[in-house]
């Protein structure tokens, strides 16, 4: 998640009781085979290609449907992945180099993802034949230093300069969340399994930082929430996540869908809904674009997901809507009081003009 200043977190209460009102709003009508060394996992109908090629396997829409209804049921962790370690507990360490050429999978997907790629520390850019040698101890010969994200999610252009302070411009997306995946089914698979998930070119996507943040964790309908210990644990609270531009939605479920049928996830119920309606107004020719009213909801209920792990938030939640209703009552009763004065000196005016 994003970090907070100080001056957001004071705007908390108030953003958390508009989801409230928000809410109320009606709504709008296979396991891993190993190949080699590295492993792979299929998708379903689709011809085995080199690991480093797996973004390439997104199924048609059409395809996406079919994969979609012949999902196993979905199958919900009973505790929240912190139990385990959370990120690097459950999928290990972050960019592990699973296909063993020497280089970690983030710099594998900017290299795919990015366009006037500089792969050298010298002046200019230079492609990666010019940077063998020069890169970081994660990709001595592929260390991607800069080059231009188109990105997927906002339509944005990004430009991307490796740095401490700069690189989290663009980030690598896991399409289905890894929280997302332990809450529906990857508590229960091997490590390996996990660990080639994490890792999988058809699941990650290079993407704007702020989109990423945004997104966190959600699937298109629901997102875990909460935690065990806190008592909040949830699997799946709404709204879910889609990207902002409209016109990658498609894409966008397509990705989501091939990746759940690669490794046999099961989805909650209101997930595979989403999933199926947009990918049947895609099959028909449409862009799955949602109703407004569902975008609506969509933005104040995230900001739900995102406070639901934090007690201190959740206290400024209730300190707000508490704050917001009182001052609401005071604003009638003020009201109420300002009508029946008037009323009251009007009725006096009319007495006095009586004969």
């Amino acid at each position: 998640m994003s970090r907070s200043s100080p001056r957001g977190a004071l705007r908390l209460p108030t953003a958390c009781a508009l989801s409230a009102l928000l809410a109320l709003l009606p709504a709008a009508a296979a396991p891993v085979a190993q190949a080699g060394t590295a492993g792979a996992a299929h998708v379903v109908g689709a011809t085995e290609v080199p690991w480093h090629e797996r973004g390439q396997l997104v199924l048609g829409a059409a395809d996406a449907l079919d994969a979609l209804n012949a999902l196993p049921e979905d199958s919900p962790a009973t505790v929240s992945w912190g139990e385990g370690g959370s990120r690097t507990g459950w999928f290990g360490q972050a960019w592990t180099d699973v296909d063993g050429d020497g280089c970690d999978t983030r710099n594998e997907i900017l290299a795919r993802d990015l366009t006037d790629t500089d792969f050298s520390r010298e002046d200019g850019v230079q492609d990666a034949a010019a940077g063998r040698g020069q890169g970081a101890a994660v990709c001595p010969d592929a260390t991607v230093w800069s080059g231009t994200l188109h990105d997927p999610y906002t339509g944005a252009t990004v430009h991307f300069r490796r740095g401490q302070d700069t690189s989290d411009a663009v980030q690598i997306d896991h399409v289905v969340p890894l929280n997302y995946l332990y809450a529906h089914g990857a508590w229960a698979w091997e490590e390996r399994k996990r660990l080639l998930v994490a890792n999988d070119p058809l699941n990650l996507l290079a993407v704007d930082g702020r989109a990423n943040q945004d997104k966190s964790n959600c699937g298109p309908a629901t997102c875990p929430a909460g935690s065990t210990e806190t008592g909040t644990w949830t699997t799946a609270t709404g709204p879910g996540w889609w990207p902002p531009d409209s016109g990658y939605r498609c894409e966008y479920a397509r990705r989501f869908v091939s990746v759940a049928a690669a490794y046999e996830l099961g989805l909650p119920d209101a997930d595979a809904a989403a999933l199926r309606t947009v990918l049947a107004d895609c099959a028909a020719g449409g862009d799955g674009a949602l109703s407004v009213g569902a975008r609506i909801r969509s933005v104040g209920g995230r900001v739900t997901c995102t406070l639901a792990d934090n007690r201190a938030y959740a206290l400024l939640c209730a300190v707000g809507a508490l704050l917001l209703g009182t001052g609401l009552m005071v604003r009638g009763h003020s009201l109420l009081r300002a009508t029946a004065g008037r009323a009251h000196r009007g009725r006096t005016r009319r007495s006095r003009r009586r004969p």
